[in-house]
C-alpha cells in the first residue's frame, strides 16, 4: 500500500480549473454574424478543440504528477527491530605523552601505545552494537570527544584522528572520570558503566581519582580501569621500565570504590583480552520498537512528469514551426498578388498615356490640314 507524507497536497488538484473559471470573461452575443461566417467559425472551433484534447489532458497529466511529488510518496518495507540494550558506556582513553611510547606489538608490528589502543579500543566498539558509548580524551585537561551515541563507526573515526598530547603532557585521571560521568548522569540507561584506559599517575587537573569513584559509585555508575605498560625495558631505548610511572594503586583503588574491576595490559595481547572480558560484561537488553523500512516512490511520478513536459515542448515547437511555414507561404501569396496587381496597374497606366499621346498628334495633324486648306 502506498502511504503519502502530505496527502492533503491533493486538495490542490481542481486549482487550474478554478482559475480558468474565475479569468473566463462573458462572451459578447450582440453582434450579428452572417449565417456563412458563423459555420465556418464553428467548424474551425471544433477542429481547434479536437485538436487540443490531448494537450489538455497531458497538462492535467503533468499538474497530478507534480502534486504526488509534492506530497512524497512512499512504500512500506519489511519491519526491522534493531537490538537495542540498557546500557550506556563511556570510553576514557588517555592520550598524555607517555602514550607515545613504542613498547607495544600488534600482528608483529610495533607501534606507539595509543595506535594499538586505537585498534584493540575499534574492536570493542564495534562488538558493542545496541549500546551507546561516549569517548572522553584527557592528558593535562580532559574533553568529551562524543556525547553517548549509537553511531559506533564515526566514534571510531574520532579515535583514530586523536593524537598523543593533543590536551596536554600530563594526565588528569580525575578530571576525566568527572566528565565521563557527565555523560551518564542524565542518560535514563539501567546499566552505566565508564572504562579508563592510562598509562600514567595523576598529576594533572583538579579532582582527585577517587573522590570521582566514590561520586560514580553513588550515581550507580561502575568503573572499569586499565593499567597500560610493559615491563619490558630494552623495547624503545629506554632503559628504566616501561611502567615506572604508573599509578597501579590508585587504578585499582578506583575500580574497587565504584564497583568496577582492575585490568593490567602488558602487552597487546593482554590489553585485547582486557576488552573482551569488559565485553562479557551482563547486557541487559530490552526490547525495542519495530523500525519500519521506507521506500521512497517519488522518483516514478518525477520521471512521468519529465517525460510529460519533454512531450509538450517538442509539440509547441512543432506548432511554432508549422505557424512559421503557413507565415511564409502566406506572405508568398500576398506577394505574388501585389505584383501580379502592379504589373497590371502598370500596363494599363502605360496604354493609356500611349493612347492619350496618340489622340493628341493626330489631333494636331488634322489641325494642321485643315489650316493648310484654308489659306488664300
Amino acid at each position: 500500500m502506498i502511504h503519502f507524507n502530505w496527502p492533503w497536497v491533493f486538495l490542490l488538484l481542481p486549482l487550474p480549473w478554478l482559475l480558468q473559471r474565475l479569468g473566463r470573461e462573458p462572451v459578447l452575443t450582440a453582434i450579428d454574424i452572417p449565417p456563412v461566417m458563423d459555420e465556418a467559425l464553428q467548424a474551425l472551433a471544433n477542429r481547434w478543440h479536437t485538436r487540443m484534447t490531448f494537450r489538455h489532458w497531458l497538462l492535467w497529466c503533468c499538474w497530478a504528477l507534480l502534486l504526488t511529488s509534492i506530497a512524497q510518496p512512499w512504500h512500506p518495507g519489511d519491519a526491522v527491530v534493531q537490538p537495542v540494550s540498557g546500557r550506556a558506556i563511556a570510553l576514557a582513553v588517555d592520550v598524555s605523552g607517555s602514550m607515545e611510547r613504542q613498547d607495544f606489538s600488534l600482528d608483529g608490528e610495533t607501534g606507539d601505545r595509543l595506535s594499538i589502543v586505537k585498534q584493540v579500543a575499534g574492536d570493542f566498539m564495534a562488538r558493542r552494537k545496541g549500546d551507546r558509548l561516549s569517548l572522553v580524551l584527557y592528558g593535562k585537561e580532559a574533553f568529551i570527544a562524543s556525547p553517548l551515541t549509537f553511531d559506533l563507526t564515526a566514534l571510531s573515526s574520532i579515535l583514530d584522528s586523536a593524537g598523543i598530547g593533543m590536551a596536554g603532557r600530563s594526565t588528569a585521571i580525575g578530571d576525566a572520570i568527572g566528565l565521563s560521568i557527565r555523560t551518564l548522569q542524565g542518560d535514563p540507561a539501567e546499566h552505566k558503566a565508564i572504562v579508563l584506559l592510562s598509562d600514567g599517575t595523576n598529576n594533572a587537573g583538579s579532582v582527585e581519582p577517587e573522590s570521582a569513584a566514590q561520586l560514580a559509585d553513588q550515581l550507580g555508575i561502575r568503573i572499569h580501569t586499565i593499567a597500560l605498560g610493559s615491563v619490558d625495558g630494552e623495547r624503545g631505548g629506554y632503559q628504566t621500565a616501561q611502567s615506572a610511572d604508573l599509578d597501579e594503586e590508585t587504578l585499582r583503588a578506583v575500580a574497587e570504590q565504584a564497583g568496577g574491576q582492575f585490568f593490567r595490559a602488558t602487552d597487546s595481547t593482554d590489553l585485547q583480552q582486557v576488552y573482551s572480558a569488559i565485553d562479557t560484561l551482563e547486557s541487559a537488553e530490552v526490547a525495542a520498537p519495530p523500525v519500519i523500512l521506507r521506500h521512497d516512490l517519488r522518483q516514478w511520478p518525477q520521471g512521468l512528469l519529465l517525460i510529460g513536459l519533454l512531450i509538450l515542448a517538442s509539440q509547441r515547437r512543432s506548432r511554432d514551426r508549422f505557424r512559421g511555414k503557413r507565415g511564409e507561404q502566406h506572405g508568398g501569396q500576398q506577394g505574388g498578388q501585389h505584383s501580379e496587381q502592379h504589373s497590371e496597374q502598370h500596363s494599363e497606366q502605360h496604354s493609356e498615356q500611349h493612347s492619350e499621346q496618340h489622340s493628341e498628334q493626330h489631333g494636331k495633324r488634322l489641325h494642321a490640314q485643315a489650316g493648310e486648306q484654308f489659306t488664300p
